[in-house]
């Protein structure tokens, strides 16, 4: 057949191939989901969008294509149908019994399919063939030639792109929508006696609009809720990696969401009809949509009453979330078309680690353990993100997040029978806001603040009674057998004057001076008879030999090692009741092998005393160094 027969048929092969490089071009990978969503954006057919406002993907559709393959088999067929049609009609009809069948099979497509993203240029291929299977029966017919090899060729046809749509995930539905328009031109060129005058294609164009505007648009309505779903989220979710907003920023935006999903539910409650098989998805999007509200309602009470108690809640609805998260149709189509890419550069790699300590916080090897660690350590031993601490019986002991090997965020410590010991917030391991504080029997202890300096603001006995309000008050605690333990005065949020002590059985422990909060001298005496006296100074671990020495023995360390490179390091750290060091942070770094240098010279070098409370009674604490280079 020569080209001046198939001279559109090959020109639409080239459009295809030429879209096809464009799209490959363009969306930068065969991958998907970025291929998929890459195709809608440059013209697929989708329900929600070609029956809203973008009607030109009935047409935009047919010259995109899934992959290669998908590509190459419909460009063969487009070949060898086509140059049938354009044989017999000549090409201006071709190019009406193409799209007219086009958007037969598109019409087809979104009636039955439910938010399907569709490609290719098989429909209007059906409908070629169709059309050609008319002419050669009736032209058989003419000359007296069996029908049968033709209708068993087109079965053979048929059965073959049956199966190729199952490989290739096609869309059936509009095949055989294509292959109806096809049927229907054939019949009407045959009726008119004519292939190639233009008549009916002029009815089924205007039967086509009709078709398109009568279609139902429940797929958009549900497609448009969904959306504003995502874009609460979407909100939210960038609300939340804001790092300098103020507690009063979080609440104002966190009243905005429970607006924002009060309107999405309407939208949802709004569908006048959807079909049965998003039942399940509605079923699980309104208790979805619940819970996110359930959520934000802890998260507003959590900032109006300043206890982050809240979080327990916040996190028991997110888990309540999860199953009502398995969705039949996911529509999220319309986001970005490229996923973004891994921050490799400020977030460092981490992996799982579970660490196992003793009564003091002391890393051990192994169980028995009073205590274990579940969370993520990057390559220098730092506890990166979530972390939960556990006792030994399996109970939470701790729910938190570091950053970098220091405790940063909301932090809430639970007692060995499940009751809560202390809630706050830390920034980079200094306490910072308001912090809850609670009695073995979970009843609120006390309520103080950090910021801008510490202030006691309440104080309840074990049964409620208020011992301190807003920041004034006599303390009076007690021994379980009644006997008085502690009494004192806090003004203005701190211990004031002098701050009184008694054993058990009544005899005086301590008598402690204190202003403005600050320990300013104390003594003390022990049920042995052991005296002692102290300052503040005594509540933060020490050298054993003192300071000079220590101070002495880093400057000789630092002359054999010789190094080129100046500046300092300084290096946090703590001393547990058994004079261990652990728990080492670089306040200052010079060079990460010197900072490793100066946490094995103090590791290894001359002891430390433990902090001091009442002069005497050793507990963990924490103190810092720096290194001169």
């Amino acid at each position: 057949m020569e080209i001046r027969y198939r001279l559109i048929t090959l020109s639409l092969i080239l459009a295809n191939l030429i879209v096809f490089v464009i799209c490959r071009y363009s969306i930068g990978t065969f991958n998907d989901p970025v291929w998929t969503q890459g195709l809608l954006f440059s013209g697929a057919e989708f329900a929600p969008l070609t029956l809203d406002k973008e009607w030109y993907r009935i047409f935009t559709h047919m010259f995109l294509h899934g992959n290669l393959l998908h590509l190459a088999f419909n460009m063969y067929a487009l070949f060898a149908a086509g140059s049938e049609v354009e044989r017999i009609t000549g090409p201006v009809k071709f190019l009406w019994i193409c799209f007219l069948c086009g958007i037969t099979a598109s019409l087809a497509s979104l009636y039955f399919n439910l938010f399907t993203i569709g490609v290719g240029a098989s429909g209007a291929i059906f409908g070629l063939f169709g059309f050609s299977l008319v002419v050669q029966i009736a032209e058989s017919r003419k000359e007296d030639r069996p029908i049968a090899p033709l209708i068993t060729n087109f079965i053979i046809f048929l059965g073959v792109n049956l199966l190729y749509a199952k490989m290739l995930n096609a869309d059936n539905a509009a095949h055989m929508g294509g292959l109806a328009g096809g049927l229907l031109l054939g019949a009407a060129s045959l009726l008119n006696k004519s292939y190639q005058q233009i008549k009916a294609e002029y009815l089924l164009l205007v039967l086509s609009i009709a078709g398109f505007m009568m279609l139902p648009r429940y797929q958009v309505a549900y497609f448009n809720f969904f959306q504003s779903v995502l874009a609460v989220e979407d909100s939210a979710r960038l609300l939340f990696q804001k790092k300098s907003l103020t507690d009063e920023d979080y609440l104002r935006n966190f009243k905005k969401y429970d607006l924002y999903w009060d309107s999405t539910r309407t939208l949802l409650d709004a569908q006048t009809y959807l079909p049965e098989a998003l039942h399940q998805d509605t079923f699980r999007l309104r208790r979805y949509i619940d819970l996110r509200k359930e959520e934000n309602n802890f998260r507003i009470q959590l900032l109006e009453k300043e206890t982050y108690r809240y979080m327990d809640s916040i996190e028991w609805s997110q888990q309540q979330m999860q199953p009502y998260l398995q969705l039949d149709y996911v529509l999220t189509q319309l986001q970005s078309i490229r996923a973004p890419e891994e921050d490799t550069v400020s977030k460092p790699r981490v992996h799982p680690v579970k660490v196992w300590y003793n009564e003091e916080w002391e890393e051990i090897p192994g169980p028995p353990a009073a205590f274990y660690r579940l969370g993520q350590q990057d390559s220098l031993g730092r506890w990166q993100g979530p972390v939960r601490d556990y006792y030994n019986s399996g109970e939470v002991q701790m729910k938190g997040a570091y950053t970098d090997g220091r405790r940063d965020g909301v932090f809430l410590y639970y007692s060995d029978h499940s009751t809560y010991e202390s809630a706050g917030r830390y920034n980079k391991e200094i306490p910072v806001g308001k912090w809850e504080r609670f009695h073995r029997n979970g009843k609120l202890n006390s309520e103080e603040y950090f910021e801008p300096e510490y202030f006691m603001k309440n104080m309840w006995d074990s049964v409620g009674t208020p011992l301190v309000q807003n920041g004034e008050g006599m303390v009076k605690l007690y021994y379980g057998n009644g006997a008085l333990s502690e009494q004192g005065e806090y003004r203005n949020g701190k211990k004031e004057g002098r701050w009184m002590g008694y054993h058990a059985n009544g005899q005086t422990y301590f008598e402690e001076y204190f202003n403005n909060g600050q320990l300013v001298q104390g003594r003390s005496r022990t049920l042995n008879g052991q005296q002692f006296v102290y300052d503040g100074s005594s509540l933060f671990p020490i050298p054993e030999a003192g300071y000079p020495h220590l101070n002495q023995y880093l400057k000789e360390k630092v002359k054999q090692l010789n190094v080129a490179q100046h500046g300092q390091v300084k290096v946090w750290f703590r001393v547990t009741l058994n004079r261990v060091l652990t728990d080492f942070q670089i306040d200052k770094s010079l060079a990460p092998e010197l900072d490793s240098l100066v946490i094995e010279w103090l590791r290894t070098g001359p002891q430390w005393l433990p902090a001091r409370d009442h002069g005497h009674q050793m507990r963990s604490g924490w103190s810092t160094v720096t290194v001169e280079f």
